[in-house]
């Protein structure tokens, strides 16, 4: 078991470095929600891709594999 802590008021050092961390966790944060936005809003809309028949595909019996 360790010994007893100490209390001790935090120094400037500290806080630069929790600044320095929130803002990086934010920037994080932030690119992937832009990034996310980004790729949601690419999308086209499922009723214009579902109409169109894929490469390969055929409506009618007898083409294809």
């Amino acid at each position: 078991m360790s010994g007893p802590w100490i209390r001790q008021p935090p120094e400037r050092r500290h806080d630069v470095v929790a600044g320095v961390l929130a803002g990086a966790v934010a920037v994080g944060v932030g690119l992937t929600v832009f990034w996310l936005a980004r790729l949601l809003l690419a999308r086209e809309p499922l009723g214009e891709a579902g109409s169109q028949p894929g490469p390969g595909r055929s409506d009618e019996e007898g083409e294809g594999v």
